[in-house]
């Protein structure tokens, strides 16, 4: 019996741990496609699309743009590999950091990206998920 329930708890332990979605709040955006969640305190980067990186021009506004987002808010994020645009087209991580699509208030904060023209398309990554709201496309 005991070895049975500690069977069944281990294998509720290692779908917890496997399992990639994740809801928080965001204690930190680092640039307009990455930022870092609260619980678990893990770094994510959008899949599928691209925003300037420090010193490139857009990046300041991309990044409020993100902030004024999510402050506040929970974020549901969902690694590659687990039912994104980005399956079989990306990494599940680059980096320290986890790659996924990430929802506020079921907005998918990669395509308020694009549709607000802060962000390219990355279609290398996302297919044509954000292509059609896309002002640039990479």
């Amino acid at each position: 019996m005991i070895r049975t329930i500690l069977a069944m708890l281990l294998c509720l332990l290692s779908f917890q741990a496997s399992a990639e979605e994740w809801n928080s709040t965001v204690s930190r955006v680092i640039d307009g496609d990455t930022f870092q969640l609260s619980r678990p305190l893990i770094k994510i980067r959008l899949c599928g699309v691209d925003t300037p990186e420090r010193g490139q021009p857009g990046y300041r506004e991309a990044t409020l743009f993100t902030k004024r987002l999510v402050a506040g808010n929970a974020v549901q994020c969902r690694t590659v590999g687990e039912g994104t645009p980005c399956d079989g087209r990306s990494r599940k991580k680059s980096g320290a950091r986890f790659v996924a699509q990430c929802f506020v208030g079921g907005r998918d904060i990669g395509m308020e990206l694009v549709k607000s023209g802060h962000a390219c398309a990355w279609r290398k990554y996302s297919g044509r998920h954000y292509v059609g709201n896309a002002a640039c496309v990479k």
